[in-house]
């Protein structure tokens, strides 16, 4: 399985080494590749996630170091777009067609399997339009994670809208794409994967 991971600056990106370590860790997994919004890379340092994976981190077309790369050959020959974790900001972007980062253009270059995991405050959750934006990103055969809990430093307490935990991930990522590489007759409509919130 060969999945390109788009990290956003939600501030569920301080945990994401945990999970490229993970990804990287499942025998599935055959290649990584990794891109970051410009301020998903102001949390965190590109430079230390490739140390972490030894896999080239981009963050944007123009000031990325070596042979520039367009959006449709990073997502070339993928097997799955995992949006991780994915912020608001990123969110609605995708869900409006918006493309002034790699991830988001990715995204609109990508015609295979995707899956969101938003991280973001529970109010941030459920306010009308982040909602109204995962329908419409569930409406273009998107898959949006369920949220984990997890301690938030703005309220000192463990809150729910935290990035949806890996172990309940990885097994979602994977029917998603077996789903998608069954042959028609042989889809359903029930499973996992229905538009889970």
């Amino acid at each position: 399985m060969r999945i390109l991971v788009g990290i956003t600056g939600s501030i569920g990106v301080l945990g994401i080494h945990a999970y490229l370590a993970s990804l990287l860790g499942q025998k599935e997994v055959e290649e990584l590749r990794i891109l970051m919004t410009p301020t998903a890379a102001r949390f965190v340092s590109p430079r230390g996630l490739e140390a972490l994976t030894g896999v080239a981190v981009r963050v944007d077309a123009w000031t990325d170091s070596g042979q520039m790369i367009s959006p449709p050959s990073l997502v070339k020959e993928i097997d799955l777009y995992l949006i991780a974790p994915a912020s608001a900001t990123t969110l609605g972007k995708c869900a409006a067609g918006v493309a002034d980062t790699l991830v988001t253009n990715c995204y609109l270059c990508y015609t295979g399997p995707v899956a969101f995991a938003p991280a973001m405050a529970p109010e941030m959750w459920d306010h009308p339009a982040v909602r109204a934006n995962f329908e419409r990103l569930k409406e273009y055969g998107a898959c949006i994670l369920p949220a984990g809990v997890g301690f938030s430093a703005a309220l000192g307490r463990n809150i729910k809208g935290a990035l949806c935990p890996f172990k309940e991930m990885w097994p979602l990522l994977k029917a998603l794409v077996e789903n998608a590489q069954m042959p028609p007759s042989a889809e359903t409509d029930t499973g996992p994967l229905a538009g889970k919130d």
